[in-house]
């Protein structure tokens, strides 16, 4: 069964995606939207355990998922503000 990505993908690891959507696993099964991911500073999201635990998920992989969704959506941000100005 194959799964298509929310374009862009900005990165893509063993399990997991960093999409235009926010983290989602290549099988499609889960998905966490960019409102859910926290920035650095609020600290470790209570989803990010729960999807650790499901399926034989690649913690590492999951954890490197959710560094890169949050660079991706600082960059985001940092972006609006500037065309605001």
């Amino acid at each position: 069964m194959s799964y298509e990505l929310t374009e862009p993908v900005h990165w893509q690891g063993r399990q997991w995606a960093v999409t235009g959507y926010g983290i989602e696993a290549l099988g499609g099964m889960y998905h966490v939207p960019f409102a859910d991911i926290p920035d650095a500073e609020d600290g470790r999201p209570g989803w990010l355990d729960d999807l650790r635990r499901r399926y034989g998920t690649d913690g590492d992989d999951l954890a490197a998922a959710l560094r890169v969704a949050r660079t991706v959506r600082a960059e985001a941000k940092a972006s609006a503000s500037k065309s605001m100005a």
